[in-house]
């Protein structure tokens, strides 16, 4: 009877372990992100003013890696409050679908770019980290358009109009 509650005990520490994972995650389209993101305070009318911290190997990251961290924060996990901004949820609420993830896939090889405002000069602070594969924590200043982001999403049928819900 003792190894069977062993054998149980054992067996549920396991699971539970598994299902913790690593600090980085797999976007619903499959990719591999691992950011953190926070509201720097209240942008300019239809935008998010946020400051993404990336990880990367080495301080020399491609300044293109916190530009797509960005934009998928808005996207998949919203922005939590700070600096005087309320909380924001995300776009994409619902479950990723086949199309959605062919799209994703897509708009993530460069059409992002296309909803980074600006950077701000002089916004780049790299901290030293230890962490699996990482040795950096880079953080930049971003200002994100939602509103157009919005808008071709809802075009691409990729999220709801808000419209659609009254």
């Amino acid at each position: 009877m003792r190894k069977i509650s062993l054998f149980l005990i054992f067996s549920a520490f396991s699971l539970l372990l598994a299902s913790c994972g690593s600090a980085s995650k797999l976007s619903k389209a499959g990719q591999e992100w691992n950011y953190e993101i926070e509201s720097v305070g209240v942008g300019v009318e239809g935008t998010y003013a946020v400051r993404v911290w990336s990880y990367y190997r080495n301080p020399d990251m491609p300044v293109e890696i916190p530009k797509k961290n960005a934009v998928h924060a808005v996207i998949f996990k919203g922005v939590p409050a700070g600096g005087g901004a309320s909380a924001q949820p995300p776009l994409k609420t619902d479950a990723v679908t086949a199309s959605d993830s062919v799209f994703f896939d897509n708009f993530f090889q460069g059409e992002y770019k296309n909803y980074i405002n600006s950077m701000a000069s002089g916004s780049r602070q790299v901290l030293k980290v230890k962490s699996r594969n990482y040795k950096y924590k880079i953080g930049y200043v971003l200002s994100v358009a939602k509103d157009r982001l919005r808008k071709r999403l809802e075009e691409q049928g990729v999220i709801k109009a808000l419209s659609d819900g009254f």
